[in-house]
């Protein structure tokens, strides 16, 4: 299935383009966006009213429509990242993460053990459902445990301060820059084009490929984008389900004004 691939694509060197679901809390949102070309996308639950039971109907949606889902938990604790992967989201993002302590409490939260501590539950969302009882639980957690797609926001200035000791750590997948976070965190709130954010975009680049993680980044349009996808960034959302309608209709609103007038 296409919504397991989403690391090994990555790791091929694909381009992945996606966005940010955030104000249309209904499944088909998943299945609209599939049919519209995305290669994955964002449930966010650290900005919107979405609860866990809005979350698994979108998850369970994406995996019905092959579209890998991923789900960014409100903050690093234990009930919401695995609870996301157990409604069968494709992976986690985690918001503002600024140490190697973030790192392993993660992983410990994301992974079954040896590798972390995460609780078992067959038969439900990300086993598909089906009788557990014939399901070989060794070889599914080793593979599950190599199919979760764990990416960590680097969006503060403290982030970047511990960022070695974070992709050191070894326990992320891919960084995602957040600009508008990082832009605030830097006395510079939504100065996407500041040297101060240029630079420090630039840095966190630098030394991502220095550790040979994949890097992801929000763009709000292509024309911002371009410079970070030559760069090297391959995991692309592009705004959100609300901004990409407000956008195009507003667009197509001003001709049809402007051939009236």
């Amino acid at each position: 299935m296409r919504s397991k691939q989403i690391k090994s694509n990555l790791r091929q060197g694909e381009i992945l383009i996606g966005t940010f679901v955030m104000e249309f809390a209904v499944p088909s949102i998943a299945t609209i966006l599939a049919s519209a070309g995305a290669d994955f996308i964002i449930i966010d639950m650290e900005h919107t009213t979405f609860t866990m039971e809005t979350v698994g109907r979108i998850v369970r949606a994406a995996r019905g429509s092959d579209l890998p889902s991923i789900v960014r938990v409100p903050v690093t604790e234990r009930h919401f990242i695995s609870r996301a992967l157990d409604a069968g989201a494709s992976g986690i993002m985690i918001p503002r993460v600024e140490s190697r302590e973030d790192v392993d409490n993660i992983v410990k939260w994301a992974k079954y053990a040896p590798a972390g501590d995460r609780g078992v539950a067959f038969g439900i969302g990300h086993t598909d459902y089906g009788d557990f009882r014939q399901l070989d639980g060794v070889k599914y957690t080793q593979q599950a445990n190599e199919e979760i797609f764990i990416v960590g926001q680097i969006e503060t200035a403290k982030s970047i301060e511990n960022l070695v000791e974070i992709l050191d750590s070894g326990g992320l997948d891919a960084i995602f820059i957040g600009p508008y976070d990082l832009s605030t965190s830097m006395g510079v709130s939504g100065q996407l084009d500041h040297p101060l954010i240029v630079e420090s975009i630039e840095k966190i680049i630098a030394k991502a490929k220095a550790h040979q993680i994949i890097l992801g980044s929000y763009v709000n349009d292509f024309e911002s984008g371009k410079r970070w996808l030559e760069a090297g960034v391959q995991l692309i959302a592009f705004g959100n389900d609300a901004f990409l309608i407000t956008c195009k209709f507003s667009e197509e609103c001003q001709k049809f004004k402007a051939s009236s007038s």
